[in-house]
């Protein structure tokens, strides 16, 4: 029961994002949004339960949210729930935790780019950091993010 809507997850919610190495089918995705339903209903924290959401972005983000005001999410229930998450990327063959490459788009749609191609490109991308659910633009322009740091004088 503690699967919660996006939506009505407070804004100060623990954030985790996950991209993945490839673009997930249609198929994938439905089969993905029931592993998240379940995974996210199961959640537990020394058995209490977390009350966790999701959302997908552009077939290639994962966004997990838990409103830690009600429930912690503590070492253990972060596990589980990578442990779950994993299972459900190798049951599609897709790697979460690649942390080296972001999505960009220069205009010609998604490509996959090493962080340091991103850092030179114009265009916006699949962002993919930050701590709480408020923080998260799923889509920003690469100038002035984080890819490109401002300069220091």
């Amino acid at each position: 029961m503690p699967l919660v809507d996006w939506n009505e997850l407070p804004s100060e919610s623990r954030f985790w994002c996950f991209v993945a190495d490839r673009p997930w089918t249609a198929d994938e995705e439905l089969q993905l949004r029931e592993g998240l339903k379940s995974l996210c209903a199961s959640w537990a924290a020394h058995g209490a339960p977390v009350f966790a959401g999701f959302q997908l972005v552009e077939q290639r983000v994962v966004a997990l949210a838990a409103d830690e005001a009600r429930t912690a999410a503590s070492g253990c229930s972060i596990d589980s729930r990578m442990a779950a998450l994993r299972a459900l990327g190798d049951q599609f063959g897709i790697d979460w935790l690649g942390r080296m490459h972001v999505y960009v788009d220069r205009g010609q749609g998604w490509e996959r780019l090493k962080i340091s191609e991103a850092r030179q490109a114009q265009g916006r991308f699949l962002d993919s950091v930050a701590t709480i659910k408020r923080d998260w633009m799923p889509i920003r322009p690469i100038e002035g993010s984080w890819l490109t740091p401002a300069a220091s004088n």
